[in-house]
């Protein structure tokens, strides 16, 4: 049913055969964003909320509930403002040079994170697979930019077929892990835990913030293709749910062994081998699929940001390419430099996408007009020049 309240939602051609947007496919879009090799591998789930021992439990129910909450925000921006420029959702105002710089920092933020994806990918291929990783991540560069190049339907079809793999290997996995392990589970905190996140509560919000920024575009381009925002709310609810119940399960596999937790780069991988060598074989194929998700998700968003013209689709392959240079540096020295910088500079934004919010809510902020709106869905932009 059409919601006279926001602009109809006007496809070309190009979208006939692609299945239509329904919540759980704007749920697994969201998860998929986030489902990174760190969140997927257990690490992320180690260092953020396993090191508090117990506590971690009470920092995971507030990203829970945070995922749930910021996605709902990100629909209800894109829609009432008819929009799903990134920059537009998190600057509260009408202020073109700011939304500029502030769009140009995010995409920078995902452009970090689509190369930090590429170095993980090679470094996988390297370890489990003998292949070079130099190779590793030039072969994922190339399926990332031939899907994200196709625009946001191509990018959506896609994570719509891999993410539910992703998702059920993950958890089947988890819980064939816990069904074996479940009584060494050990709540003691037995390391410090970082400076930048000193205790749960920080350590959330600093996750929180550093994994929304790639969902800033997904979901609010979900709002121009979908003609009821009542999909892409209720898909945000799936798809936080998703998260906040994945996280939650792969912290208590975490700390089953915290030792091996504190000492592996990847602890999913390593208590997937102790079942069976075939199973961590398997879960490094998972483990791919989660790098390519959120490595494709974050390019298509970066590319959002790039001008339109009639070389755009040459200014896309530079960019991957320089993506694929800076992800040699190696996925550990990439994380330790742009992962803290980006997650204190996100609760930035994501303190500005909260007043914007509150100002819309308050009728501060002009609505949308009844007038169509034509989604692009030929190129990577999915509403033209910014």
């Amino acid at each position: 049913m059409n919601n006279p309240s926001r602009p109809q939602v006007m496809k070309s051609n190009d979208t006939r055969g692609e299945k239509p947007l329904t919540p759980l496919r704007v749920a697994f879009l969201y998860f998929g964003v986030l489902m990174g090799a760190g969140f997927a591998s257990g690490k992320e789930m180690w260092q953020f909320f396993g090191v508090f021992g117990s506590k971690g439990f009470l920092g995971l129910l507030f990203i829970s509930g945070l995922f749930i909450a910021l996605g709902l925000v990100i629909v209800y921006i894109g829609s009432s403002l008819g929009t799903g420029d990134l920059s537009k959702i998190i600057f509260p105002y009408e202020q073109p040079l700011f939304e500029r710089i502030i769009g140009l920092v995010v995409a920078a933020f995902l452009f970090m994170a689509y190369f930090a994806m590429l170095a993980a990918g090679g470094a996988l291929t390297e370890a489990q697979f003998g292949i070079p990783r130099a190779i590793g991540s030039s072969l994922l560069m190339l399926l990332v930019v031939f899907t994200a190049i196709k625009g946001f339907t191509k990018v959506s079809g896609r994570l719509g077929k891999v993410v539910p793999i992703l998702l059920g290997a993950t958890l089947v996995l988890a819980i064939a892990i816990l069904s074996q392990e479940y009584k060494s589970i050990d709540g003691r905190q037995i390391m410090m835990a970082s400076q930048l996140a000193p205790n749960w509560f920080i350590a959330a919000i600093v996750f929180v913030s550093y994994n929304m920024m790639g969902a800033i575009p997904i979901l609010g381009s979900c709002t121009l293709y979908t003609e009821d925002p009542r999909i892409v709310r209720r898909g945000a609810v799936i798809g936080g749910a998703f998260l906040g119940g994945c996280a939650m399960i792969l912290y208590l596999v975490t700390i089953t062994d915290p030792m091996a937790s504190l000492q592996s780069d990847l602890p999913m991988l390593t208590f997937a081998q102790r079942l069976a060598p075939f199973v961590g074989t398997l879960y490094s194929l998972i483990l791919l699929i989660s790098v390519f998700g959120t490595a494709t998700s974050c390019f298509y968003g970066f590319s959002t940001k790039l001008p339109e013209c009639e070389k755009r689709d040459v200014l896309v392959w530079i960019a991957a390419v320089a993506g694929l240079a800076a992800s040699m540096m190696g996925f550990s020295k990439i994380v330790a430099i742009f992962y803290p910088l980006e997650g204190y500079l996100g609760f930035l934004f994501l303190a500005f996408m909260l007043w914007n919010y509150i100002r819309i809510k308050k009728g501060k902020r002009k609505i949308a007009e009844e007038e169509p709106v034509i989604a692009n869905v030929e190129g990577i932009s999915q509403n033209g020049k910014n």
